[in-house]
Parts: structure tokens; C-alpha cells; sequence
């Protein structure tokens, strides 16, 4: 559609930003449902007669509860992400520079990525109409490297004999 914010000539395929963010959420949402069936089956199996332990040596009950309070972590941290990005509003689209909700192409002199800056959460990689879009905060480097940055800028991410340079091509 011409006057959809969201959507924009990207290479070859059409993006929009709208059905990056439902797959950002679809892919949230599947994480968060992992996390509850983990922590449903770590606490039967922690608390299963067969967990109890026969003898000194014995610890499956006690890692199967382990499992289980870091499942339940992972719950906590996904469960208020997925509740921001349920309020949170996409930016009008063709900024200037970077921001958090911009779809970004970058390409290096071997490669070519496209980057979704998420305004909150962690990395991940989604799939939208048969490309990969990789999610990044202003946590990760490249989420940093990237913030203000504008068509035509070149970023510089990693270590040392990792470093690998960017030219920002296109801003959504």
C-alpha cells in the first residue's frame, strides 16, 4: 500500500514493519509459551516419585527444580516485553537517522543484513515473507553502533580481528 507508513521497497522483497513487529511478537510469544511448558514439566518431574533421591548422590529431583526456577525466570523476563510491545507504537516511517522501531539494511563487502532496532527486550532473529531480519536493542553493540546513524554511515562492530564495517544503505 502507497501511503502505509510500515511498508517500503526493500531489495527485491516488500517489508513491512507491521508484520516485522507481529512476527517479533509471534516469536516472543512461542518463547514465553516454551518457558511455562519447561517450568510445568521440570516441577512435576522435580516433584515425580521417581525424582526422590535413593541415596546421598542421588540429585535429580533437586536439578529438576533448578530447571525448573530458571524456566520460571525466563517467564518473568518475557512476560513484561511481550506487555511493552503491546503498547509500544512503530515511528512514522523514513527517519533522518536511527531509532528504536527503524528497519535497517546494512551491507559489508561480503555481506548484506537486515536489522529490526527493537526498543526493548534482547536479540533474535524472525523471518518475514521469506527474509531474515535480525532483532537488536540498544543493548547489543550494533543496536549502539547504529542509534543517530544515517543513510550512507558506516558503522564498526566487534573486536579486533572480528571488527566488521557497515554502511548503512536503507532506513525504515
Amino acid at each position: 500500500m502507497a501511503g502505509d507508513p510500515g511498508r517500503r521497497r526493500w531489495g527485491p522483497h516488500m517489508l513491512d514493519k507491521t508484520e516485522v513487529l507481529k512476527a517479533i511478537l509471534a516469536s516472543l510469544q512461542r518463547q514465553l509459551d516454551s518457558a511455562h511448558t519447561l517450568v510445568a514439566h521440570a516441577q512435576q518431574a522435580a516433584t515425580h516419585e521417581e525424582a526422590r533421591a535413593e541415596d546421598k548422590y542421588d540429585t535429580r529431583g533437586l536439578e529438576m527444580s533448578y530447571v525448573a526456577a530458571g524456566a520460571s525466570d525466563r517467564v518473568e523476563q518475557l512476560r513484561p516485553v511481550l506487555g511493552q510491545y503491546h503498547f509500544w507504537q512503530l515511528p512514522a516511517a523514513n527517519p533522518d537517522a536511527i531509532r528504536p522501531g527503524a528497519l535497517v539494511e546494512l551491507v559489508a563487502d561480503d555481506a548484506h543484513m537486515t536489522v529490526f532496532v527493537a526498543p526493548f527486550g534482547e536479540g533474535d532473529k524472525v523471518e518475514v515473507d521469506g527474509q531474515i531480519v535480525h532483532v537488536v536493542t540498544l543493548k547489543a553493540p550494533l543496536g549502539l553502533a547504529l542509534l543517530g546513524r544515517a543513510e550512507g554511515d558506516e558503522v564498526s562492530v566487534g573486536q579486533a580481528r572480528h571488527r566488521r564495517n557497515w554502511v548503512v544503505t536503507s532506513i525504515c
